[in-house]
């Protein structure tokens, strides 16, 4: 069996150990793109962060795909569907760092630390800011897979009261209610904070509409850490322009990186970051373990791998 190991542009790191684990089985690793044009045509499976159609079409014998992140946004998925081929996600990499941009920007937000910087900035002694607290808020998650599970296991352990939605109505532990995606009304209507966690798929294109921001309480802050797509930004910026909820806390956007020309650079009550809370200095070393255990699987029983991505749910 022929393993090809894409990591680029990053170091495999930790994948490295993948030969020691399985010494009868060939790895092969690519530092570059025409490394893996030259090395995926004799592939029976790919690890990997990216990948084209051109790529595919080198590739007769590839039966699995192990994407390398959560999102696969960067695979081609029609394609790699026509051709009946495995794919397997990185779900489940992001959940402690992601989990802890959404903490550490919820403080960031009650305690006013953006504003204070900024008054650090300008040579400005200003004691004036409202320091709150996150404790004893109620926090809406949009989204309750490993990640809003994660994040709602650390916020009630700080004191929050945690709500979310999910596609279908299961309990859902620190969750002190679910809803389904029928009743997020309630969730928009209830929470100080909201953290939405949606991946992008036809189904949830522009689900944070404008009838959704009119329902949030006023001194709301809404965060977005899933995709940009899935909130319509003409309604976002006038949401915010004539402040219908109080902050909006980011780091993805429709378009990536954000056009200079975006009237969203121009509001005083946003917080912009450049897509960087899923990226960590660790990442490869936590993709190691699902990677592991998706080989063990593959070679024992493909039924049983874990992550499966549904053509059908769009993750």
């Amino acid at each position: 069996m022929n393993i090809i190991v894409n990591s680029f542009p990053f170091e495999p790191g930790k994948l490295k150990e993948l030969p020691k684990d399985f010494p009868e089985i060939n790895f092969e690793f690519t530092s570059s793109e025409e490394e893996l044009m030259e090395k995926i045509p004799n592939a029976d499976a790919l690890l990997t962060m990216k990948l084209k159609d051109e790529h595919l079409e080198l590739a007769p014998k590839l039966d699995w795909i192990q994407g390398l992140m959560a999102g696969v946004d960067s695979l081609p998925l029609d394609t790699i569907r026509e051709k009946g081929i495995i794919l397997t996600t990185g779900r489940g990499i992001h959940k402690n760092h992601m989990t802890e941009y959404a903490l550490s920007m919820m403080i960031l937000d009650a305690r006013n630390l953006d504003q204070l910087m900024l008054k650090q900035q300008q040579k400005e002694w200003d004691p004036n800011f409202k320091q709150d607290e996150i404790k004893g808020k109620t926090l809406g998650i949009i989204g309750l897979g490993s990640i809003g599970q994660e994040l709602a296991r650390k916020a009630s352990f700080m004191g929050m009261d945690v709500i979310g939605v999910k596609r279908s109505y299961s309990p859902v532990p620190h969750v002190r209610k679910v809803y389904t995606n029928d009743e997020v009304e309630e969730v928009f209507k209830n929470s100080d904070y909201i953290v939405n966690l949606l991946p992008f798929t036809p189904e949830t294109e522009k689900f944070v509409n404008k009838d959704l921001m009119s329902m949030m309480k006023p001194t709301a802050c809404m965060l977005n850490l899933g995709r940009g797509g899935t909130v319509d930004e003409e309604a976002l910026y006038n949401a915010l322009k004539t402040k219908i909820f109080r902050k909006y806390i980011s780091d993805v956007f429709e378009t990536e990186p954000l056009p200079k020309e975006s009237p969203l650079w121009n509001l005083d009550n946003i917080v912009i970051t450049p897509h960087i809370c899923g990226p960590n200095v660790n990442y490869l070393a936590k993709a190691y373990d699902i990677v592991k255990e998706n080989i063990e699987k593959y070679q024992k029983d493909k039924s049983t791998m874990i992550n499966k991505y549904s053509f059908k749910r769009g993750y």
